[in-house]
């Protein structure tokens, strides 16, 4: 029997498509990648970022009526503020420019600071930041920080208050 009258045997595109779906590699990637957006060199290069769009070589190009929408010279002073505050990645000092921001600014909504303001030695510093954590979880504007439930667990174990020891303890179990 000649090859032309032997029956094919062929896959059609839909059997095709199953078995490029089976792959076991697109939950790995996923994997890296959250773990790549956690990292401390993404943190530094989306605050590089943010400084070059800042810094008027973008933002320039925005017309006016979104310049404004973006807030006035009191507000792009008090964000640089923050982005610098949260560069910062020695403990002491960041305590230190920390508690040298919250005198200048009010308490931001950026959960990743809040979060970074948990291990602050000041009591009253962290519970402003558990309050206002607390508010946006409530509000459903939380985005949790990686790290968010461990600090929380932190703050139930090192803090001299029982409130706040409770407070943390019931943040951490609406996060989870």
């Amino acid at each position: 029997m000649p090859d032309d009258e032997k029956p094919k045997r062929t896959k059609s595109w839909r059997d095709i498509d199953k078995q490029r779906d089976r792959g076991g590699s697109s939950r790995r990637s996923d994997r890296e990648s959250v773990r790549f957006q956690s990292s401390t060199k993404y943190t530094q290069y989306k605050t590089n970022l943010d400084r070059l769009f800042n810094q008027g070589v973008a933002s320039s190009a925005l017309p006016d009526h979104l310049r404004e929408k973006l807030g006035g010279e009191e507000n792009t002073e008090r964000d640089d503020a923050r982005k610098k505050l949260y560069a910062i990645e020695d403990p002491k000092a960041f305590h230190a420019a920390a508690t040298e921001f919250l005198k200048k600014y009010p308490l931001p909504d950026d959960p990743r600071l809040l979060d970074r303001l948990l291990g602050h030695p000041d009591d009253d510093t962290v519970d402003r930041a558990l309050t206002r954590l607390e508010e946006l979880q409530k509000a459903g504007a939380l985005k949790v920080p990686p790290a968010l439930s461990q600090r929380l667990a932190s703050v139930e174990i090192e803090s001299g208050d029982p409130a706040l020891r409770r407070r943390a303890a019931e943040l951490r179990k609406l996060i989870r």
